[in-house]
């Protein structure tokens, strides 16, 4: 049964299209069968809708037929006519593929059979990404190569108790997204229980007569908008748990020196995919510190807001990860307002002594996802794929490609720096669905009134950005690019510099300009990690 009850469903819908009696019926009922219905037609279902002569036959089908799915027959509400409908609309909006609809695609399938999952991961062709000149490489594109849809436990009353991770993926680069076969969930079988799941009413033989006009009310998640990434929740805690944690808090904050080994704070701005406005924030530690990530287990700190008042206390576990030789700890932390803070962030042993800690302000600027902008820029000198893809919202992780920015902004002047600035509502081209965007960039030697730094510029040139929501259209974008120095002839002198973007929409006819700060010293290339 399990593998062959979709072949079964699609030789059902063909049976449709094929029938005799069937070209009897308007376009109206004769289209019906072949729309986003056939995907919870039974097969008895469809054999009776193949027998149907006339257009009041095919109306006294269709009625019965949401019947049989009404968790409260009798009354004016069909609840999951509604959501059905509700999913069908938001397919056809998100899911098309060229010219066929959203909801007959794989993706519109398993939503209209399973509902909206928990939390959606979204992976991008690692090439594309690391992509850095697309004029001298023409045909190069950053595309989606695929999603993975996270079902918990009860989240879909054909699940049950059972949670489900299904794929799609864009096998052959064309843009359509198709379900994986002998992933992890067996879709057949859900399938299968799917349509026995939604006919709560399978012995009516006629429609009931409605005893009360009632309000339509969704009972599951609303459609109306993309299902949502389960997002990285700041910390739920009012107060220290440790006292020793609180005690170095409140030391480092009155200090003139830190008595602990330094980190570098980096955060930005971002929207998720669905607009959802969180900070990633990393701690950052260099070599020189000669701290090892074993000897860390829990990150710990504060944020303050401009009053001084706590608006979050963070005590929990910790996993540093490496970059170069370099560690880092970073997390998101969401239902943040714009705004000056104060973050003071630690890192503590297993035995909760504070090995690492560090204090400094940070403004948070407004990011609004009915406006168009630009986020903090971010440098970074390492870029790396992780073996699976990150859930949206994740601290610089987009897909399965992981952004770490370098805390110091301190690189040699033969690494290539990476910069990372995501674009919020840019213009759409209407012909491409895409936007236009193009970059100007500028590195500017700070130097001295004696000795004026060195500065370098490139023209402006077009960007391949890169749309987090996972496919074209409106929504954010990201560009990610390199600046190669150990490419040029000449080396950069030794110094402070500035690095400048310019970010151009040509649609939109509009700019903006983002800027670092950062140090270049003499020596080799770092060594980027990759997995």
């Amino acid at each position: 049964m399990k593998s062959t009850t979709r072949i079964v469903i699609a030789c059902a819908a063909l049976a449709i299209v094929a029938g005799g009696a069937f070209a009897q019926l308007s376009p109206e009922y004769r289209d019906w069968a072949k729309g986003p219905v056939q995907f919870i037609m039974t097969p008895q279902e469809v054999a009776q809708f193949n027998q149907l002569k006339t257009d009041a036959e095919a109306k006294a089908f269709v009625d019965l037929f949401w019947a049989k799915r009404d968790p409260t027959p009798g009354t004016a509400a069909n609840e999951y006519r509604q959501n059905f409908e509700a999913a069908v609309k938001y397919a056809d909006e998100h899911f098309s593929e060229g010219r066929r609809k959203g909801s007959l695609t794989d993706r519109g399938r398993i939503l209209l059979l399973l509902g909206p999952p928990s939390r959606v991961q979204t992976q991008r062709t690692p090439q594309a990404l690391e992509q850095t000149d697309t004029a001298a490489n023409p045909g190069t594109e950053q595309t989606t190569r695929g999603q993975v849809w996270i079902y918990d436990a009860g989240r879909s009353p054909v699940l049950g108790n059972t949670p489900a991770q299904i794929t799609f993926t864009d096998q052959f680069g064309t843009g359509q997204l198709i379900l994986e076969r002998g992933g992890r969930t067996d879709v057949n079988e859900l399938t299968r229980r799917a349509l026995q799941v939604t006919v709560v009413n399978p012995n009516l033989t006629e429609v009931p007569k409605t005893t009360a006009q009632e309000p339509m009310t969704e009972k599951q998640p609303s459609l109306s908008k993309p299902v949502t990434p389960a997002p990285v929740a700041a910390a739920g805690l009012t107060a220290f748990k440790t006292d020793s944690l609180k005690t170095a808090v409140d030391q480092v904050k009155t200090a003139k020196n830190n008595p602990y080994k330094g980190a570098d704070i980096t955060y930005t701005e971002l929207l998720s995919p669905l607009g959802d406005y969180f900070v990633p924030v990393q701690l950052y530690i260099p070599k020189s510190a000669g701290l090892t990530a074993a000897q860390v287990t829990t990150f710990f700190g504060t944020l303050e807001d401009s009053t001084g008042n706590n608006v979050a206390v963070f005590e929990e576990p910790a996993t540093l990860s490496t970059s170069n030789g370099d560690l880092y700890f970073d997390r998101s932390l969401t239902n943040l307002k714009p705004g000056t803070y104060r973050a003071t962030l630690g890192l503590a042993d297993k035995d909760g002594k504070p090995v690492v800690m560090s204090t400094q302000p940070i403004e948070l600027k407004p990011m609004a996802k009915d406006e168009t902008g630009v986020s903090r820029l971010v440098l970074a000198g390492d870029v790396h794929q992780t073996d699976t893809a990150a859930v949206a919202g994740a601290p610089y992780a987009f897909g399965r490609v992981k952004i770490v920015p370098k805390g110091d902004r301190t690189f040699s002047n033969r690494d290539e720096i990476t910069y990372f600035v995501e674009v919020v509502n840019p213009g759409i081209d209407t012909e491409t669905n895409m936007p236009k965007l193009q970059v100007k960039l500028e590195l500017a030697g700070t130097g001295t009134k004696e000795k004026p730094g060195r500065t370098i510029a490139a023209p402006i040139a077009d960007a391949t950005p890169l749309p987090l929501t996972g496919a074209p259209g409106a929504g954010q974008y990201a560009i990610l690019a390199g600046i190669p120095l150990g490419e040029m002839k000449t080396a950069l002198p030794a110094g402070d510099y500035t690095l400048r973007v310019k970010v151009y929409d040509k649609v939109k006819n509009q700019s903006w300009s983002v800027e670092q700060p950062l140090k270049l010293v003499s020596g080799p290339a770092s060594t980027t990690s990759a997995k």
